[in-house]
């Protein structure tokens, strides 16, 4: 099959074993070239999506079957550029924090991105996502369902690619960066991150108006209840 593509080419060779009604066993390879990633998502998730950028991959089904959305295995490469992905939350876990340091920070906007992936029983796993843009890369490592279910985790490097100043941002950072590595839990659009090598009450400054209302809220104590005067004699 030769196709459009959501303004960009979709080339792809498939195999359908159609001899058990509705369970029909499959397998494909297909490539996708310059697709707009906006439009895509558009029919996948929702038509008021803010995310951008021109997706371009290679996705290769080994075996799966029509009837078990549970039974798709396989493999495949992605790669991203000139985008915006912060709108998902799972990507823009970030960006609050880091347009607290300076507003606009945190959305600039994703120069490339790119992964590969193998897909066993329905489990995306990745070793190597990244994305980058001029205020920081995020690197995951991790898995996420066809439910949406993320279990990752998550380094976030610093002005790595700011213009002159990144690599040496960068070296001055390298030893905190640990400080930024998180594991990151619960769905694709409600992620739960959680900081893997520092204390909660350290991590205020990624989180700082949350975080003092947490430091500093104290519960009122219990009023006991007025003592009962004795009747008069």
């Amino acid at each position: 099959m030769q196709a459009d593509f959501y303004r960009g080419k979709l080339a792809a060779d498939m195999y359908f074993d159609c001899t058990v009604p509705r369970q029909s066993d499959f397998n494909l390879r297909a490539r996708v070239t310059d697709a707009d990633l906006h439009q895509l998502m558009t029919d996948l998730s929702s038509p008021t999506n803010r995310l951008e950028g021109i997706l371009s991959g290679d996705l290769t089904i080994t075996k799966a079957n029509t009837g078990d959305w549970e039974s798709w295995n396989g493999f495949g490469h992605a790669r991203l550029r000139d985008g915006f992905l912060w709108d998902m939350p799972l990507f823009g876990i970030f960006s609050s924090a880091l347009n607290a340091v300076m507003p606009g920070l945190g959305n600039s906007r994703v120069s490339g991105g790119s992964a590969t992936f193998t897909l066993i029983n329905s489990v995306i796993h990745t070793d190597d996502m990244e994305i980058r843009s001029p205020a920081m890369r995020l690197v995951y490592r991790g898995a996420i369902d066809f439910q949406g279910r993320v279990d990752a985790r998550v380094e976030a490097r610093l002005l790595r690619d700011a213009w002159v100043i990144g690599p040496l941002v960068s070296l001055v950072l390298s030893p905190l960066t640990k400080l930024f590595e998180y594991k990151v839990t619960g769905t694709l659009h409600e992620p739960q991150k959680e900081p893997l090598y520092i204390p909660k009450p350290l991590t205020f400054p990624l989180h700082p108006f949350r975080s003092l209302r947490e430091l500093f809220s104290e519960e009122k104590p219990n009023t006991p209840p007025p003592t009962e005067k004795p009747p008069p004699r």
